[in-house]
């Protein structure tokens, strides 16, 4: 069942969950607006890390996973596809009509499930007609 649930929905609840409930910082600061922390480098700046920041390092490991997991080439691989195009809608969705998700954090978020939707199709496509190739070779 975990193999055909796409892990950047756990991102997608997570940033609704934290947005819909209205989760703010000092003097009203929106979630991913908030200093996280703030590191000095030796160059003099200072680094500043922000939730929103986090949030996509979060989400940039499960997309990691998400590319991992469609080199497979069984029926669930193909769910998943189904169901990461399914969650590119709805982030689309949000983006263009619900409050609070009409920014350039989620906006990178929303193009990192298209990414996966469409990544994890051309590499599962890609993996099965090398294995078809493969399995050809081998009756000759």
């Amino acid at each position: 069942m975990m193999q055909m649930f796409p892990l950047l929905a756990i991102s997608l609840i997570a940033y609704a969950l934290l947005t819909l409930t209205g989760v703010s910082g000092p003097q009203g600061t929106i979630w991913h607006e908030v200093l996280l922390v703030s590191l000095p480098l030796p160059s003099g700046d200072a680094w500043d890390l922000r939730g929103g920041d986090f949030f996509l390092v979060a989400s940039i490991g499960f997309l990691f996973v998400e590319l991992i997991r469609a080199t497979r080439t069984d029926a669930s691989s193909i769910t998943n596809h189904i169901f990461s195009i399914i969650l590119a809608v709805i982030c689309v969705l949000a983006f263009i009509l619900v409050k609070g998700f009409g920014n350039s954090t989620f906006f990178v978020y929303m193009s990192m499930t298209f990414l996966d939707a469409l990544a994890g199709m051309v590499v599962t496509t890609t993996t099965a007609r090398r294995d078809l190739n493969v399995t050809e070779g081998l009756r000759a």
